[in-house]
């Protein structure tokens, strides 16, 4: 047998200071598990110290500045003189110079669209219409009966569209006086009639 003295006899270590130091931070990190809802609280404390902190405490003053719109441009300018001399909307310009009138399927597109497109078409349409029709545009327009306007639109041909007007303003007439007979002719009936 081996005899335990032929090994080097371990010595024991002196333990120093800095062993102690050590041994001490491995003993608190090993209690100091932390509880990640504590971190996340401590986390968003810190977040919103940081973001209320970057705020000022007295708001600032805002200066009013009054509106000032954009200077119109010369085209635009233009335009608008154009339509002014013509007498309809600046909408309307560019198809009156390059087509002579405004067709019927682009107003009763922009009756059909609504809004400020709505009262630009409906001027241009008592121009456009036949006279006879304006008291019914009138109506349709203080009733907003829209869709008995939109049944008128004959696509392509602009008499067709102009016979369509004629009889639904003669019906919306025979309404208006259903006992009478028929409608009161107009006060320039058979003036600047051609067949």
């Amino acid at each position: 047998m081996i005899s335990l003295e032929l090994k080097t006899p371990r010595k024991k270590r002196r333990r120093t200071c800095w062993d102690r130091l050590r041994a001490r931070v491995l003993e608190s990190r090993r209690q100091r598990r932390t509880d990640p809802a504590t971190s996340a609280a401590a986390q968003l404390l810190a977040l919103f110290t940081l973001v209320a902190g970057r705020m000022p405490l007295v708001p600032t003053a805002a200066v009013l500045a009054p509106y000032t719109p954009p200077p119109i441009s010369s085209g635009h300018a233009r335009r608008v003189e154009t339509a002014r001399r013509l007498g309809m909307p600046s909408r309307y310009v560019d198809i009156v110079l390059t087509h002579g009138t405004v067709s019927y399927a682009v107003l009763f597109e922009h009756v059909r669209r609504g809004g400020r497109s709505r009262e630009d078409a409906m001027f241009v349409l008592r121009q456009k219409a036949p006279e006879a029709c304006r008291d019914w545009l009138d109506h349709v327009e203080q009733y907003g009966l829209w869709s008995s306007l939109l049944l008128c639109h004959v696509r392509g041909v602009d008499q067709d569209t102009d016979v369509k007007l004629l009889k639904s303003t003669l019906a919306w007439l025979q309404d208006l006086n259903p006992g009478g007979g028929g409608p009161p002719p107009p006060a320039d009936a058979g003036m600047n009639l051609t067949p």
